[in-house]
């Protein structure tokens, strides 16, 4: 079968939840099965066992999503990620994975020599973004929907930014990513990425605690003026207004949906394809 009318999954992993979206077409996809499963149980932070069980269970007991390419997202509950100081003494891709290793264990100690790395190549002189998964996750993961090919896994982070990247006019701005119980700052100025922070969320809604989050990280990033665009992705969340409104120019990116979805009741679904 061509690879342009081959059925894909579209699959997202969180802790709580497993989306799993199935497509026809490549170049229009049409949807043709979604679902959104409840990992039974408690969910500590950053833990994966039980939504890749249930993620096996689903793939071996539901035939609609099995023999389909893969394409997975990782939930940013389940990514570790870095900006790592760019470097010209370090010229090469085994000095610069060993350069990234050290610096996530410098943070996270000996569980760090357990996960899996993926690193960026900006630009000559710009930060390097790295980010970490557990081995076991992407070793299980692959397990699951074999024998059906893995294509990529992606941390969520990437897509959703990489759609942003087409709407973002202004060289200084925070980028911010909204997750259940989840928020990731990322500091760009001069149209480089400056600082990354990732934050667990309490218990009051996130925009009261998104401009105390942003104060305190550009306090510790130390630079004089800070930006006061944001662009925001969460399609989880309607457009409100944040606390001390006046301050900000605020873009809303809306989430990305195939056509048939409703952005009201369907926005969970943006995860697994890139949002």
């Amino acid at each position: 079968m061509s690879p342009l009318w081959r059925d894909r999954l579209a699959l997202a992993i969180a802790p709580e939840r497993i989306v799993l979206v199935r497509t026809h077409g490549q170049l229009r996809p049409q949807v043709v099965a979604k679902s959104l499963i409840t990992v039974p149980g408690e969910h500590a932070a950053g833990g994966w066992q039980a939504a890749l069980d249930t993620l096996a269970h689903t793939l071996q007991t539901d035939a609609q999503w099995q023999g389909l390419e893969v394409n997975a997202v990782l939930s940013n509950h389940l990514v570790r990620y870095q900006l790592i100081p760019w470097s010209a003494q370090i010229t090469s891709a085994d000095e610069r994975a060993a350069y990234v290793r050290a610096s996530f264990a410098q943070v996270y100690g000996d569980s760090a020599a357990q996960w899996a790395y993926s690193i960026s190549t900006p630009q000559r002189g710009a930060a390097w973004f790295a980010s970490a998964v557990d081995q076991a996750l992407l070793t299980q993961l692959e397990a699951a929907v074999a024998p059906a090919p893995l294509r990529s896994v992606t941390p969520h982070l990437m897509p959703a930014f990489n759609r942003a990247r087409r709407a973002l006019k202004d060289k200084d701005l925070w980028f911010v990513q909204v997750e259940p119980n989840k928020l990731l700052l990322l500091l760009i100025l001069d149209g480089r990425w400056q600082a990354l922070s990732s934050h667990a969320l309490g218990d009051a809604p996130w925009p009261t605690q998104l401009p105390g989050l942003l104060e305190r990280a550009w306090h510790l990033h130390g630079v004089d003026t800070m930006p006061r665009k944001l662009v925001i992705s969460a399609p989880e969340t309607q457009p409100v207004t944040l606390d001390g409104a006046d301050q900000w120019t605020v873009q809303w990116l809306p989430p990305l949906l195939h056509p048939g979805f409703s952005a009201s009741t369907d926005a969970p679904y943006a995860m697994a394809l890139g949002a």
